[in-house]
């Protein structure tokens, strides 16, 4: 099997996967370990209770990250279609979802080139222009020039993609990095 990377079409439904797997695993240790300590000692006064109740804190953290999982979606397969020939000459990321202070925002597909980052919102939000000053201020913070645009229509977007496409070569490295610094804050 293909190993997804963040970023790529299909991680985050394979990384939804994965974290119910791993939610249900932390939470039947530590269910099995208060059975045997109860079955072994005929009460809950024991030391594998304490382990268990122990063992349910990553369990629980594990649960709230597969709560946020489960809670977003991916980009649509028509929305790919239409622009999956003109994101991919271009640095992007598909399936973000990136949080700030006040609200959580799903960014199906991102895009960036030559200090140009660029996004499409499939979801109406009504304070977009927060999420872009957000993106801007943890780019620049980490010394690079940005500006960020995302776009709620998917008109719009692809025509941002033709301009961009049309853009002329651009530092292949700051663009990753960029899109790195994207990944570490987002879901």
């Amino acid at each position: 099997m293909n190993k997804l990377t963040k970023g790529e079409k299909g991680y985050f439904d394979r990384k939804k996967k994965r974290e119910l797997i791993k939610t249900i695993l932390l939470f039947a240790i530590p269910l099995a370990l208060f059975v045997a300590g109860y079955v072994s000692t005929k009460t809950r006064l024991n030391v594998l209770t304490i382990v268990a109740v122990l063992g349910m804190l990553p369990a629980s953290r594990s649960l709230v990250a597969l709560i946020m999982y489960l809670k977003s979606s991916v980009i649509s397969e028509t929305d790919y279609e239409k622009i999956k020939d003109l994101v991919a000459p271009l640095t992007h990321s598909y399936d973000n979802v990136f949080t700030t202070y006040e609200k959580t925002y799903e960014i199906p597909s991102l895009v960036i080139r030559s200090g140009n980052v660029c996004g499409y919102a499939s979801k109406k939000y009504p304070k977009i222009g927060d999420l872009e000053k957000h993106l801007e201020t943890c780019i620049r913070k980490e010394g690079y020039s940005v500006n960020v645009k995302i776009f709620d229509s998917l008109e719009s977007y692809t025509d941002r993609l033709q301009s961009m496409n049309k853009l002329s070569e651009t530092d292949r490295e700051k663009d990753m990095a960029v899109l790195q610094i994207l990944f570490d804050i987002s879901l």
